[in-house]
Parts: C-alpha cells; sequence; structure tokens
C-alpha cells in the first residue's frame, strides 16, 4: 500500500484539461481519476517492479530506469491527449529510485522501497501509536532530493519567497507549502491506520492542501477576490507573489473552514479531522464550482503547471 500510494501521488500533480485515460474497462476517466487508475493499472501490471515474480511492488532498480518517452506511452499521452508536465514527473520518478537508495535506514538497504518506511515507523512505535514527527522525517528528509531547484539554484521544492513577509531575519520572506509530501504523508497516515492498524499520533500539525481546488473554491465563492482582475486573463508562474499569497490565504481559511463545520456538525476535531474536511468538503466543492462556472473546469486562477507542484 505504501508503495503504491507513494508512486501514485507523485504521478498526480495535476493533469490540465484535455488528458483523459482509457481504462482496461473500456471506462473513460479524466484528472486525479485517470491518473489515480493509471497509477493502480502500471503497479499492478510491474511497471514499478524489476522483480516479476512480485509484480505489485516498487523498487529503486525500476524507478530509476524510467523516462518520459516509457512514461508518455504508459499513460497514453499523444499530441492529442496531452498531459501537463510529463518530463518533470517522469524526472520525480527517476529521482524517487535514487533518494530511496540514499535512505537505507528509512527505505531498506537490501531492495529500496517506499514500503519499507513501515520498518522505520514500527521501530519508532509506541503500542500501535507513532508520533507525525518520525513519517514526516522519512518524507520530508528522505524525499527531499527528489524536488526541482528552483530558478535560483538554492530553494529546492515547494517553498516560495513573499517580499512583504520580509524582515532584517534571513529566510523571514519564505512561505513553506510543501503540497505533495503533505499530500503524501496524509495518504501514508490513511494506509497505516486501515492496513497496519498503526495510529499516527499529532496529526493537527499538518496544514490543509494549498492546491488550486481549495484556493479556487475560496475565489470562486467570493470568499477571497483578485485586488487587480487583469490577472484573470493570464497563466501565472506558480512562483509569484499573487500565487503565493493566494496559497497561504488557502491554507489559513482552510482552517476556519473545518472550524465552522465542526461547529454546525457538532463534531470534535477527533472526529472530522482536516482530512476528512479537504477530502469530503473543499477538494469536492472547488471541483464542482469549478464545473459550473468554467466549461473546462479549471482553477479560476490559470496557473502554468509543471507536474511537480500541484
Amino acid at each position: 500500500m505504501v508503495d503504491l500510494v507513494t508512486v501514485s501521488v507523485l504521478l498526480d500533480a495535476g493533469a490540465g484539461p484535455d488528458w483523459k485515460y482509457i481504462a482496461s474497462n473500456g471506462e473513460e476517466l479524466r484528472a486525479s481519476e485517470g491518473l489515480a487508475m493509471a497509477s493502480w493499472d502500471l503497479f499492478v501490471d510491474g511497471f514499478f517492479s524489476t522483480d516479476k515474480a512480485m509484480k505489485a511492488r516498487v523498487n529503486s532498480l525500476m524507478l530509476k530506469s524510467i523516462d518520459s518517452e516509457v512514461l508518455s506511452r504508459c499513460l497514453q499521452v499523444s499530441r492529442s491527449n496531452p498531459l501537463l508536465g510529463i518530463e518533470n514527473r517522469a524526472e520525480l520518478l527517476h529521482k524517487l529510485g535514487v533518494a530511496l537508495e540514499q535512505y537505507p535506514d528509512f527505505f531498506g538497504d537490501e531492495v529500496a522501497r517506499p514500503g519499507n518506511m513501515v520498518d522505520y515507523l514500527l521501530s519508532h512505535a509506541e503500542g500501535n501509536k507513532v508520533g507525525l514527527e518520525h513519517l514526516w522525517r522519512v518524507c520530508s528528509d528522505g524525499l527531499n532530493s527528489i524536488w526541482p531547484l528552483q530558478p535560483n539554484g538554492v530553494m529546492r521544492g515547494d517553498v516560495w519567497s513573499h517580499s512583504k513577509l520580509r524582515t532584517d531575519t534571513p529566510g523571514s520572506d519564505l512561505v513553506p507549502f510543501h503540497k505533495l509530501t503533505q499530500w503524501l504523508v496524509y495518504s501514508i497516515i490513511d494506509a497505516c491506520n486501515h492496513v497496519l492498524g498503526l495510529e499516527v499520533t499529532g496529526t493537527s500539525a499538518m496544514t490543509g492542501l494549498p492546491e488550486y481546488r481549495n484556493g479556487g473554491l475560496l475565489v470562486d465563492s467570493g470568499v477571497i477576490c483578485l485586488k487587480d482582475p487583469s490577472w484573470l486573463s493570464q497563466e501565472v508562474n506558480v512562483g509569484t507573489e499573487l500565487i503565493v499569497e493566494w496559497r497561504a490565504l488557502t491554507v489559513i481559511l482552510i482552517d476556519r473552514v473545518a472550524e465552522e463545520v465542526r461547529k454546525k456538525l457538532g463534531k470534535s476535531d477527533a472526529e472530522l479531522p482536516l482530512i476528512a474536511v479537504l477530502e469530503g468538503g473543499t477538494w469536492h466543492a472547488g471541483r464542482t464550482m469549478a464545473k459550473k462556472m468554467r466549461p473546462d473546469g479549471s482553477a479560476p486562477i490559470r496557473i502554468r503547471l509543471d507536474g511537480t507542484v500541484f
């Protein structure tokens, strides 16, 4: 499960409006559902495993052999069926293979696999509980090298700067989102709980996911609005201050949405955790509103996606 979840999350970073996937049963799927089904098909077919006797696994050797041409064929990408950021997705998987071998304490020293992090988590568990800090260390430190360097050649991954935050303190202007890392952690928490019966504690330290469905809901519903509406006619780079500001507001406001939903339903944080509010609420509502307001269901602010952030 952890093997599958890891590659599936890394592949699902925004598909764009034009891509679709035809499943083995003939069903046509788009967006996250299409990428999820594609991940599943590739996983059970042994695409991620060099051991043909153990197809339903992911190991470093196979990941390091993946390139954009092979991945394009497997994801049914063509000129008439384009998928945003296919090269970057292939590079993420390749770098994942390298990273797995660099951290044997996390991912095993004989056959490096994402799923071997289960042994690490169990070794730090007390009874059937393990602290979030241990899972976060595996995903944040162990996978840090897979994320591309930003144009400044210093920062790596989903961390961006905003000039209005800058003080005399170095790094005061940095806003760390780590959307895909957080999504991976949320997904592994679910797998640990349902498959291993291992409860990850301290999950309230996680934030809402700052992506375009949650953020799009806030814009489409009028909770936040653009000071300069001309941005709506542009395609914006993910590192611009407009997008950083939008995503930061999303993190803050999703917390407030969760609080209000709990009050209305009479639920506690434990009964209705943030991940439930995200998955069953804001993300779904954001997609529904987007489809009603725009024919292609795109985000209200168009972002130049590269397959490594959202």
